[in-house]
């Protein structure tokens, strides 16, 4: 079958840290060439960016696709509709399943019931409950190790030391990242039998989080390993493995939008749909967090995409998480907009920052032989988040309401299109013939 040409038209490219007005030429699923407006070309189709800004495909290494006993919450289809609707396209699946992905065969039946169900490309992050496990994960096709030192899985306790430096030891011989939620149980408080996001956040101080990142960095000390701290949240945090990363480049910091965007004071109103883990903190932390991306000091933006139903978010026992696929962009760029967030780092971070780590080269940026995976965002006139509107199964987020001022336009994964956003509606193109599948990594 001959290969489709397309002229990506009138967009503003991110390119090497600078807005340039330049067009994409994409044969079949990879960038060909960068040309002047003026330069002509022989297409197959145009795309007109209409002023957008073409940004690399977002990459978000931590999303929570669930599906399998899960799929009430969220399934491969929907979770990467999602994805696409909020410009990612390419997501890496977390392991915390029932049951959880620890072995082989279930990893290989993830990326198997995956194939048929995603609209971008997709990884699998496996969780070594057994440490003779590693081996045949990483084997199957894992981009790395996911562990909880906050909660027990398949009775593997990673806050135990031991333990822990029996692992990190054993993924040091693999070289595969390994990827952790930093809390230390012994510091929790304890919750009672119902309660709310204020609660929730009161049983997980602060030091809960910079006292486990201390242990893992005693314990890796020597070790040259890749490690990835999820989700920081809090100043003491930050500037710990800030410090430690001026000595030891295989620490990577992952922060989340809502850890960026939103404080605790919302936690009063938002009540159990806010209950997140690591809890929101009050705005010291956030500043603390807002300042280190200024110093390019972050190294990933990921969203912890983590759909639950209403039902369980608003129970006695509220369940940690809420989506994040499809506000990303909007708050991000708003804050950016505003002058809060600087756009270069928060760009790499989302783009060519977790190409490398992860990593997929081919992705995270416009150049020549690149993946053709592209993400057009606008500043646009003020609305609200609507999480009614949402392609995740979850209906609900801490940011509803939220005015943005920001949209993605339109989505390209392995260059066809499969995401707009035309006349204020969003679409997802469904019902096409896709002769060339989307990737799932293994």
């Amino acid at each position: 079958m001959a290969k489709l040409i397309t002229r990506i038209a009138n967009g503003k490219l991110w390119l090497k840290d600078q807005i340039i007005e330049r067009d994409v030429i994409i044969n079949d699923d990879k960038i060909r060439s960068i040309i002047r407006r003026t330069e002509t070309a022989n297409v197959d189709k145009v795309i007109n960016a209409e002023g957008a800004i073409v940004l690399p495909g977002l990459i978000d290494s931590h999303v929570h696709l669930r599906d399998g006993e899960l799929a009430y919450k969220e399934d491969f289809n929907t979770g990467t509709k999602a994805a696409v609707a909020g410009g990612f396209t390419l997501v890496i699946d977390m392991p915390n399943m029932i049951p959880p992905t620890s072995t082989i065969e279930r990893l290989l039946e993830r990326i198997s019931i995956a194939k048929n169900k995603i609209l971008c490309d997709v990884g699998f992050y496996a969780m070594p409950t057994k440490i003779d496990q590693l081996y045949s994960l990483a084997k199957a096709g894992c981009f790395g190790f996911k562990i909880y030192t906050h909660r027990i899985f398949e009775e593997a306790d990673f806050s135990d030391p031991v333990l822990l430096g029996e692992l990190i030891r054993e993924v040091k011989k693999i070289g595969l990242p390994l990827v952790i939620h930093a809390e230390n149980p012994a510091k929790f408080n304890s919750l009672g039998e119902n309660f709310d996001a204020v609660d929730h956040a009161w049983s997980h101080p602060p030091e809960a989080e910079s006292s486990m990142i201390n242990t893992i960095l005693n314990i890796a000390r020597n070790l040259d390993l890749e490690i990835h701290f999820c989700h920081i949240s809090t100043s003491e945090g930050i500037r710990t493995l800030t410090n430690a990363k001026s000595s030891n480049h295989n620490i990577k910091i992952e922060v989340t939008p809502h850890h960026l965007c939103l404080d605790s004071s919302i936690l009063e109103q938002c009540r159990k749909k806010c209950v997140v883990e690591p809890p929101l903190r009050d705005s010291s932390h956030v500043f603390s967090l807002r300042e280190a991306l200024w110093n390019n000091n972050i190294d990933l933006i990921s969203t912890d995409h983590a759909p639950h139903t209403l039902s369980e978010k608003n129970s006695d026992k509220p369940i940690g998480g809420f989506p994040g696929l499809e506000t990303a962009i909007p708050v991000l760029l708003t804050y950016i907009k505003k002058g809060i967030l600087p756009f270069s780092n928060t760009i790499r971070c989302l783009t060519e920052q977790p190409s490398k780590i992860l990593p997929v080269t081919d992705h995270g940026a416009i150049e020549e032989n690149k993946i053709a995976n592209l993400t057009f965002v606008k500043f646009v006139p003020p609305y609200k988040i609507d999480p009614s509107k949402f392609y995740s199964k979850a209906k609900y987020s801490p940011f509803e309401d939220f005015v943005a001022e920001a949209a993605v336009m339109r989505t390209i994964v392995r260059g066809e299109t499969v995401f707009t956003k035309e006349e204020g509606t969003l679409d997802i193109i469904k019902g096409k013939t896709v002769e060339r599948p989307y990737e799932v990594y293994s």
